[in-house]
């Protein structure tokens, strides 16, 4: 099975396999922007607030990366991509709120192991995040 992980394509396989290098990036840009922003620019009393700053910036990255590579979205103007870049991040969210659940529930209720529990839902919520990004952000019907 050939894989095509460079041309344009709509293979669902393809780009899956895209997206797990992307969350990859996503990821390791999330940790870096934290890093230096609570160790040289805002320090770690402002916690939160670089948290909510790289998670952002991320984002982007994890939007242009999925607009550019995964999905090859072309270019709507401006107005069109922020909305679809706050459709994007608010999937995210909802995302993130299953990952919240069910790490919960799983620890706290079935008594399995936080790091587990953390895992099953961070692939559970990697498959929702990109099939509804896939069908209602960048849909190409």
């Amino acid at each position: 099975m050939e894989m095509n992980l460079f041309g344009k394509t709509d293979k669902t396989s393809a780009q899956i396999a895209r997206n797990v290098v992307v969350e990859g990036i996503r990821y390791l840009a999330n940790i870096g922007i934290l890093w230096y922003l609570n160790e040289y620019l805002l320090g770690k009393d402002w916690l939160a607030v670089s948290t909510f700053i790289a998670s952002l910036l991320a984002g982007l990255v994890n939007y242009a990366l999925c607009s550019i590579w995964v999905f090859h979205k072309k270019n709507e103007g401006a107005g069109k991509s922020l909305v679809q870049f706050a459709i994007f991040t608010l999937i995210g969210a909802v995302g993130l709120a299953i990952n919240i659940g069910i790490t919960t529930l799983l620890t706290n209720h079935c008594g399995i192991y936080y790091l587990v529990s953390n895992t099953i839902a961070q692939i559970a919520v990697f498959f929702f995040n990109f099939f509804m990004r896939k069908k209602i952000v960048f849909d190409r019907k």
